[in-house]
């Protein structure tokens, strides 16, 4: 119900796919026990592999997340030590950068940041990365360790940091001087909950922030939808009116309805106005105690101008265009009433990167994954595994009819489409059906 592509093969090529995925898997096996050597880049970097991994995650193979956990592997395994030599300062030989240059235009996730008409110079586009990346990697590498207190490679983000976030914050730069300059250039994120909406944004405000000109430009902020929610109190009332997940402790937010819309719209206000004497008052909701909170922590302060929202919302760029009349007294005919007035919010939007959404089983798996980061972080769980079943099918099955109203948007508003693994690590990014 949930994916946006994919679909059985029949007949003869059923067999030539599977020879072909059979000789790729083979190949993304060899190289992971070979040594590092940049050799390994043009295939492993290359729209055949990802054209592979795509499919087996489209069709369900039972292969899927073996054979991408593999390729993430041998991806960082030969990638990885060349970044880490340009951080340290160990002069690039010719075919590194050979290499590097070439990865800019074919990698299926570098290439969909590039200027519609290709990379004309794909050699200096790979220069001024290398350039970038020795700035970068220690404010980035600092930032990371702050958000995640477990064990995680300086790897994983390294490559991150080359693929997908230097090249993405690059493109947000490049159109905002071109669309928006000396005004606020706003992107919306969609995706399921436990997508890695958050993480993505932090990160890329972490570049932003280092490419931007903040007198001149101003500054990224990145934050959530979930930021506005309206309070416990204000959310009780809407219980009446279908807005219950059922067992008693489930909170009752995030549909449509639930958020503090007002609020939100006057920071966008304030941040299209913003000058660098400016302080904006954004909400701050406390997801553990789900509650607005008081006192010292009752507001997210941003001080001075800014230049670049990045604005996650699991549903962002959802249509609002609906009839609301279409359904029954009910839950979803509440969600489409309030859907409509999230209109001038998207229509705000310069851009919309959208997630493709998983099976309902994954989400709930991705969302426990994000409960059990909570609890290390804070000491004590938000829900439990039951309560959480409970709150995701509240949130997807009951509040939607996936005809009259989604939260996938549709693709006429989409400027960038991601499919990940089930290690939030991107396989591959295309641009949608918006014109840039």
């Amino acid at each position: 119900m949930y994916t946006l592509d994919g679909g059985p093969r029949g007949g003869a090529l059923v067999t030539e796919a599977a020879r072909t995925h059979e000789e790729v898997i083979r190949e993304i096996g060899r190289w992971g026990t070979c040594d590092p050597s940049v050799e390994a880049l043009p295939f492993l970097l290359s729209p055949r592999v990802q054209a592979v991994v795509r499919d087996l995650q489209s069709t369900y193979d039972i292969r899927f997340e073996s054979v991408s956990a593999l390729h993430r592997i041998a991806v960082d395994k030969h990638l990885s030590p060349l970044l880490l030599g340009i951080t340290e300062g160990r002069p690039v030989t010719a075919a590194e950068l050979d290499a590097l240059a070439a990865a800019t235009r074919d990698d299926p996730v570098q290439s969909a940041f590039s200027p519609l008409g290709g990379v004309d110079a794909p050699h200096a586009v790979a220069r001024e990365r290398i350039h970038l990346l020795k700035s970068l990697w220690k404010p980035f590498a600092a930032w990371w360790r702050s958000c995640f207190t477990g064990d995680h490679s300086a790897s994983a983000p390294m490559t991150d940091l080359w693929r997908l976030y230097i090249p993405f914050g690059q493109w947000i730069v490049r159109e905002k001087r071109e669309r928006r300059s000396g005004e606020l250039f706003m992107v919306g994120f969609n995706g399921s909950p436990g997508a890695g909406k958050t993480v993505l944004t932090n990160a890329l405000a972490v570049v932003l922030n280092h490419l931007l000109d903040a007198e001149a430009e101003g500054q990224a902020v990145a934050r959530s939808g979930d930021d506005w929610y309206l309070g416990k109190r204000d959310r009780d009332v809407l219980r009446r009116r279908g807005y219950d997940p059922g067992p008693p402790g489930i909170p009752n937010r995030a549909l449509p309805g639930t958020h503090d819309l007002a609020w939100l719209k006057r920071n966008l206000l304030e941040m299209e106005r913003s000058t660098r004497q400016s302080a904006i008052r954004m909400g701050n909701f406390d997801k553990k105690a789900d509650d607005q909170p008081t006192g010292a922590d009752r507001y997210f302060e941003v001080r001075g101008k800014v230049g670049v929202f990045l604005f996650d919302l699991w549903f962002a760029g959802a249509e609002t265009d609906v009839d609301p009349g279409k359904l029954r007294e009910g839950l979803r005919r509440r969600v489409a009433e309030n859907l409509r007035a999230w209109g001038s919010v998207f229509a705000r939007m310069d851009a919309l990167w959208a997630f493709d959404w998983p099976p309902f089983e994954q989400m709930v798996w991705e969302r426990e994954a994000q409960e059990r980061l909570v609890e290390q972080r804070r000491g004590a769980r938000g829900m439990s595994h039951e309560h959480l079943r409970a709150f995701m099918t509240y949130m997807t099955e009951r509040s939607w009819d996936w005809q009259t109203t989604s939260p996938i948007p549709p693709d006429r508003t989409i400027t960038f489409r991601a499919w990940r693994d089930t290690n939030h690590r991107m396989i591959a990014v295309q641009r949608g059906g918006r014109a840039s």
